[in-house]
């Protein structure tokens, strides 16, 4: 791993970590030779662990629910208790642990490392870095697991926990129940363990960084493809992205940092004399956080980011730039704008990439897979290619594991969270979504506006109810109703999705359809159903 300095990361107690644990698709591997894992069950007396992973980890109110300092205690004691399971002798699992810039990144994190460390776990944690980049590291580094104390897209009061297996993707859903399992079976008034892990700094090679990845994906093709370098607008949202101004930089011929951001940092590499040619981009840079700020930590996703885009779409027409991209809290999704101002979501991205894979031969299984929320519009673009759409549940860990078990390489959702795999990439990643597209645009010298001309979206309307618990949706006899009454009255022009979010104290009620005056009136009934029953 290349050297950083004390302003991109926040280096802990230079100690350095040891042990491996060998890999294999669910986490971790255990040795050929190690004794079989120990389950983790709790006494039959106990009462059945409640749920506290969603579809995307823990996510609560930082300090509040699942959140409060035991429960995450807890929580990292049963990881840590399931990764030495998996190992021998004296040998230590390591675990990576990354952070966004959120006010209470370093109460999670270091409550989860109290308990890791608890457990014999040696814990990395090289300071702010982004979910793509804590799981490329994690497939690719000496770790066990990694985690990434992010509450991704939601507001600065909120933090969560994503767990990352050896694979670099999140746990299966059996492995969740069984770390739920563990902490019930965990003795709420026992005394502090002495911590027998360590705690501080792992040095990785240069090759292994996130960083040389991307660099070196993009540089060649970039370079060979580069006319007229592309003016693009990136959006931080005060996010993880913040950390990574040097990773795009290098792609790039100038980089200017809009009034939201901090000033350059003094020897921020930039184009080398070898990376000249690599000049495709004209790079300026929106709502980036710094370490040494604190004060900005409380504006990440306030009023920016892939939830937020209208200031992007701003800057992108005032500066005449070719493309904007917007991030989410900690970089694993994106959102586009094209030159016009229009914003680009994942639906549009999936459809033009699904075209560009398709035309080089690449798109296996002539499949793109995404969830239930996807327009039908993105169904209808993918069948006049020849091209099916499988949809799964929603959540990113549902549309990785339908690419995995069917072999295909691209899938992702209408939220901007995609997933291009490789040999070296199969993880949800913002930043590696939007590089991939700009790719496109400079292979193509097409405009990102033209390139999703081939998309025509349905009539779609998206409400979201906050809500203060989450009873059986079958239980509620209003919602039910009005349901049955919308999917009557839609019949076969349309349709009707109501959800739970699995990360916010939110129903979403999805609707569409070919009338956009129905589809109005459909989801206000519903909605009106939801909120007199749960608001």
């Amino acid at each position: 791993m290349a050297k950083t300095t004390k302003q991109s990361r926040r280096t802990r107690v230079a100690k350095q970590g040891s042990g491996r644990a060998t890999s294999r698709k669910t986490m971790p591997a255990r040795p050929k030779t190690g004794k079989p894992a120990a389950k983790l069950k709790p006494p039959a007396t106990l009462a059945p662990a409640a749920r506290l992973f969603g579809t995307d980890g823990v996510r609560a109110t930082a300090g509040e629910e699942s959140l409060t300092p035991l429960s995450i205690l807890k929580l990292g004691r049963a990881l840590g208790r399931y990764l030495c399971s998996f190992t021998k002798g004296a040998e230590r699992p390591v675990v990576l642990l990354g952070v966004d810039p959120r006010p209470s990144a370093d109460y999670v994190g270091t409550t989860l490392c109290a308990g890791l460390t608890a457990e014999c776990c040696d814990v990395h944690w090289p300071g702010m870095m982004s979910t793509p980049e804590v799981a490329y590291l994690t497939k690719h580094g000496p770790f066990a697991a990694g985690v990434a104390v992010t509450a991704s897209h939601n507001p600065a009061s909120d933090n969560g926990i994503k767990i990352i297996a050896k694979d670099g993707g999140k746990l299966p859903d059996a492995v969740e129940r069984e770390l739920e399992s563990a902490m019930v079976a965990q003795d709420a008034a026992s005394p502090a363990l002495p911590a027998k892990g360590r705690f501080g700094w792992l040095q990785l090679s240069r090759e292994r960084h996130y960083e040389e990845f991307i660099v070196r994906t993009f540089r060649a093709s970039y370079a060979n493809l580069a006319r007229k370098p592309l003016r693009v607008v990136f959006d931080n949202a005060f996010g993880a992205r913040s950390i990574d101004l040097q990773v795009v930089s290098r792609l790039a011929k100038s980089v200017t940092l809009g009034r939201t951001s901090p000033q350059l940092r003094t020897g921020m590499p930039m184009s080398t004399s070898e990376e000249l040619a690599a000049n495709a981009l004209d790079i300026f840079y929106l709502n980036t956080a710094s370490p040494s700020q604190p004060e900005q930590h409380h504006q990440i996703n306030a009023g920016v980011g892939s939830l937020h885009p209208q200031a992007c779409a701003k800057a992108v027409k005032e500066l005449q730039a070719d493309l904007g991209v917007c991030f989410d809290g900690d970089g694993d999704r994106c959102v586009l704008i094209d030159e016009t101002g229009t914003v680009r979501d994942g639906d549009y991205m999936l459809a033009l990439l699904a075209a560009d894979l398709k035309a080089a031969g690449k798109l296996k299984g002539d499949t793109v897979v995404s969830t239930s929320m996807a327009n039908f519009g993105l169904e209808a673009a993918l069948g006049e290619l020849g091209l099916k759409l499988l949809r799964t549940e929603v959540g990113d860990r549902f549309v990785r594991e339908a690419m995995k078990s069917g072999g295909f390489v691209l899938g992702g959702e209408q939220s901007g969270h995609l997933i291009i795999a490789d040999e070296q990439h199969d993880i949800g990643d913002g930043l590696y979504t939007a590089l991939r597209i700009i790719e496109v645009m400079l292979d193509s010298g097409r405009k990102l506006s033209e390139l999703c001309a081939g998309l025509t979206k349905y009539p779609q309307v998206i409400r979201n109810v906050r809500v203060r618990h989450k009873p059986d949706l079958h239980s509620l006899r209003h919602v039910v109703e009005a349901r049955r009454e919308a999917e009557r009255k839609l019949a076969q022009s349309g349709r009707i999705v109501v959800r739970y979010s699995g990360t916010e104290p939110l129903l979403r009620i999805m609707v569409e359809g070919k009338d956009p005056g129905l589809v109005e009136s459909v989801a206000s009934a519903v909605e009106a159903a939801a909120r007199k029953e749960l608001a």
